[in-house]
Order: C-alpha cells, then sequence, then structure tokens
C-alpha cells in the first residue's frame, strides 16, 4: 500500500516542478526581450536601450550613443532603438530589485552630465520619464541632479539657461510663487502636493505634444519642467 503512495506522491512533485518551469518560461516570454539580443543579458540589453533612448533625446547620434553606452557597460550590448520607453522601464522595473533600478538611473544621470554641457528639455524629460517608470518619485532625480551638478537649458526662452543672469523671467524661488506655478495657495500637504502635479503632468506631459510643431513642443516641454521643479523644491519645503 506504501508504494502506490510513494509513487503517487512522487508523480505529483514531478508535475509541480514541470508547471512552474512552464510558467517561469512563460513570464520569461512576456518580457520586453529586444530582438537578436545576442550579447549580454536581455536585463542589459534593456537597460542599454533605455540609456540609448535618453542620450539621443538629447541631440547624441545613433551610432555615438551606442559607443558611449558599451563603453560604460563594459560590453557590446544589444541596442533597440525605437522602444516604448515608459512601458519598457515599467516592465524593467518589475522584473529587478531596487538597487538595480538605481543604478540604472544613476547611470542615465552619469551619462548626461559627463557631457559637461546644460541639458537640453526634451531630454530632462526623457530622464524624468525613466524616473517615473522606474517607480522613483521626482525628488530621486532632483538628487541627482544636484550631485552631478546639471542643469536644463529652456529653449523656449531664447536657449537661456533657467537662472542665468539676464535672464527677466527669472524661475520662482518662494514658496508661494512655487505654489502659483502648481495653481495652489495657503498651506497645502504633500498629498495635495502630488495631486496638482499629477493633474498638470497630464496635461502638459511632451509625450502629448509629441506629433507638434517644434516651437509648440518646446512650449510644452518648459511648461513640464517649470512645473516638475516647482514640485521639486515643495517637496523639499513641505515636510506633512
Amino acid at each position: 500500500m506504501q508504494l502506490p503512495v510513494i509513487l503517487f506522491m512522487l508523480g505529483g512533485g514531478a508535475a509541480l516542478a514541470l508547471f512552474v518551469m512552464v510558467a517561469m518560461a512563460l513570464g520569461r516570454r512576456s518580457d520586453p526581450q529586444p530582438e537578436g539580443a545576442v550579447a549580454g543579458s536581455i536585463r542589459e540589453s534593456v537597460e542599454a536601450s533605455l540609456l540609448f533612448h535618453v542620450l539621443t533625446a538629447g541631440g547624441t547620434s545613433p551610432e555615438e550613443s551606442i559607443r558611449t553606452i558599451r563603453t560604460d557597460m563594459g560590453s557590446p550590448v544589444t541596442v533597440t532603438r525605437g522602444i516604448d520607453a515608459a512601458s519598457w522601464a515599467e516592465n524593467y522595473a518589475g522584473n529587478t530589485t531596487e538597487a538595480q533600478r538605481t543604478e540604472l538611473l544613476e547611470r542615465a544621470v552619469r551619462l548626461v552630465a559627463a557631457a559637461g554641457k546644460p541639458v537640453p528639455l526634451r531630454q530632462y524629460a526623457a530622464l524624468l520619464d525613466l524616473s517615473f517608470g522606474l517607480g522613483f518619485r521626482t525628488d530621486a532625480l532632483a538628487r541627482l541632479r544636484e550631485a552631478y551638478g546639471f542643469d536644463y537649458i529652456d529653449h523656449a526662452r531664447d536657449a537661456r539657461l533657467r537662472g542665468a543672469a539676464g535672464d527677466v523671467r527669472r524661475a520662482p524661488q518662494r514658496v508661494d510663487e512655487l505654489l502659483a506655478v502648481l495653481g495652489l495657495s495657503g498651506a497645502p500637504n504633500r498629498h495635495e502636493l502630488g495631486l496638482a502635479y499629477r493633474k498638470l503632468v497630464a496635461k502638459h506631459h511632451p509625450d502629448r505634444f509629441h506629433t507638434a510643431p517644434p516651437e509648440q513642443r518646446d512650449a510644452a516641454a518648459a511648461r513640464f519642467i517649470e512645473i516638475t521643479r516647482a514640485y521639486e523644491k515643495l517637496l523639499f519645503m513641505i515636510r506633512d
């Protein structure tokens, strides 16, 4: 009587193991896998493709972007062009550790800052997209921006660096000015800040204007950056 029971248990265990293996394989197939990924891991290829999106958003040529990424990563990793960066970043976030996500965002900031010049609006918007997709709050990117010491150019304002001498439309600094950028007043808490910010982001996000004329795209990007910078500063000022 015991032998049939043991055989049944062994058979059931084998079936369960097979089911888990199939489920894992299906899960891997559902991940975004760049076509022709022959060098490096799938994770590294996804990272390289996301970095490629950030670098080319700043005007770096595709060829130079790929050389820069491969040098930084130390391997001839495969890069997929023309990706949906938001969905790739979200999928990456769901299949990696917090340490890997943090490393990817910092790598992107380091590569951008390495150019030693102000960052174009569209590239900063691409960094924000990556940060959001990876599940970080905007203050994570703000801290990295301060650590690596880069700023951005506001093309909608004659390509001058925000806050530079001679810019008559200076960036707001006081709390009431920053709140006004988000359409708020009084003493809002962090939750109310987040609600106002998300509402404005949904309206002014650059992705909504990707088919618009260049002037309109730049104006939308400028507004997007303005509300994001105001939100970042208010997060440091308002703690409750």
